[in-house]
């Protein structure tokens, strides 16, 4: 089985993610991916505030988080 590395912005005060990015990565277990996801949510993070449309004031005003989620991929060309 393969897992896909997904990443969402999320607010926590209207509790919605209205954003997500395919990390671009897979991994051949549940393990590894959520290893890795928690180093590049952390990472992802920490470089909102290096573009201009996240400065801190706007991460601080919608309480914006990063969450991921490792989404099993099922078929034949995993």
């Amino acid at each position: 089985m393969k897992y896909l590395l997904i990443l969402y912005m999320c607010s926590t005060i209207s509790n919605q993610c209205p954003s997500s990015t395919v990390a671009g990565y897979q991994f051949n277990n549940h393990y590894d991916c959520v290893a890795a996801g928690y180093r590049v949510a952390h990472n992802t993070f920490l470089n909102l505030e290096k573009n201009e449309e996240f400065e801190r004031e706007r991460i601080e005003k919608e309480k914006l988080v990063i969450k991921f989620e490792c989404k099993e991929l099922k078929g034949e060309n995993t």
